[in-house]
């Protein structure tokens, strides 16, 4: 829907970046409750300085303008405040502002102003805390849905599709790469994350996504690496820390050679003309993943015993494999011996638990993949990404075999 000739653009962004503001304000709140343990309710009680108590007022809680005010300074103790509130403010006014400069005052832009301001709370949690809160990312996933849902229901499928592919892709090669390295890889708020990502911008954004969010990543790593850390404290605890890394590059090669495996089954498949089909169940599996860690969010505690949460996405796609696109006795097959080679290798290897604190995280050299994620969808968002994906697969299927 254009702007209306008579309202001046300049006017409509404008009115655009205030509601931006207003909503960065909160969520300003939202990062610094949810995103923490133990989690605290967004409503109540009202904000105050945590240093002295003082409640925030009306006129002390203007999006940027109070901050800039006070000169980051509280009115009641004089204690700094971080310049990380006015810089969240001002990043969604931007993105509702640049939303509707876009597309126009329209159900599209209200759209990606949504997703990107939940990215920017997922990205900012997830880099303070090492926390992704699911009330952020499976809320988000619900606003997705909702949007698909109107008028008339049409987008639903698509968009409960982008959410199964995005969640399972994570699951499974966070499980693969537990099983390979033998440590906790990527935690169910990385899935909840990219579920959201495909609910709202379609499965033809989540690979790109995940290779670029990969790459922010290593980027965010390599400068946080480059920054001064502290010593050991003792030798030991060197020591310690040479043979970890020792070992990181022996699961590092590990890691590589069965990406280096995969990719030969693959070539070998295309050479075979059997592409198409194994793509296809390849799709359907990751579909499977998506549904086993949705079920698992509402199974009960009881449910998390033996080896199966440990697998619950293998298992999970050799379901969908078996069972997607009929029950042929091929993919039945190939979805059991899947299963069964899942159950061997979680019953021989044992995973170790990741750090829990957000100290250990940081000292153990965790680098917050989440960030990546977030940032990587908002940009492909904003530079229309998605379409271009859809085009690109719509064109690929044929030479797949899959048109």
């Amino acid at each position: 829907m254009p702007i209306d000739p008579l309202v001046p653009e300049a006017l409509v962004i404008g009115l655009a970046a205030v509601l931006g503001a207003v909503l960065g304000s909160f969520l300003n709140v939202c990062i610094l409750r949810w995103g923490a343990e133990p989690k605290q309710s967004v409503v109540h009680p009202p904000s105050r300085c945590p240093g002295c108590g003082h409640q925030i007022r009306w006129y002390e809680n203007i999006p940027i303008l109070s901050w800039l005010a006070l000169r980051g300074r509280c009115s009641g103790c004089g204690s700094r405040i971080s310049p990380l509130y006015p810089a969240v403010e001002l990043a969604t006014a931007l993105l509702w502002a640049g939303s509707v400069a876009l597309l126009g005052p329209t159900l599209t832009a209200l759209e990606l102003a949504v997703a990107s301001t939940i990215l920017v709370g997922i990205a900012v949690s997830d880099a303070r805390a090492y926390i992704i809160p699911h009330e952020l990312s499976l809320g988000g996933t619900a606003m997705a849905l909702a949007f698909a849902a109107y008028p008339d229901f049409s987008g639903v499928a698509a968009a409960v599709q982008g959410a199964l592919f995005g969640a399972g892709l994570i699951l499974l090669v966070g499980e693969l790469t537990e099983l390979a390295l033998g440590q906790e890889a990527m935690g169910g708020g990385d899935c909840a994350l990219m579920g959201m990502v495909g609910g709202f911008f379609g499965w033809e954004l989540v690979l790109p996504v995940v290779a670029l969010g990969a790459l922010i990543s290593l980027v965010l790593y390599t400068i946080v690496s480059l920054l001064p850390r502290p010593a050991a404290h003792d030798a030991t605890e060197a020591a310690d820390e040479g043979e970890t890394g020792g070992m990181r590059w022996g699961k590092l090669f590990t890691l590589l050679s069965g990406g280096v495996v995969l990719l030969g089954l693959m070539m070998f498949a295309l050479s075979a003309g059997v592409l198409g089909p194994v793509v296809l169940a390849l799709f359907d599996g990751v579909l499977g993943a998506g549904a086993a860690y949705y079920l698992s969010l509402v199974l009960p505690e009881r449910a998390f015993r033996g080896t199966w949460p440990g697998v619950r996405g293998l298992m999970g796609a050799a379901v969908g494999i078996g069972v997607g696109a009929g029950l042929s006795p091929t993919r039945i097959a190939v979805g059991a011996v899947a299963a069964a080679a899942a159950l061997w290798a979680a019953r021989r290897v044992e995973v170790a638990a990741s750090p829990e604190t957000t100290e250990e995280l940081s000292s153990g050299g965790y680098i917050p993949f989440g960030v990546g994620l977030a940032l990587a969808a908002g940009l492909l968002g904003y530079t229309g990404g998605a379409e271009r994906m859809r085009q690109a697969f719509a064109e690929l299927a044929p030479a797949l075999g899959l048109g």
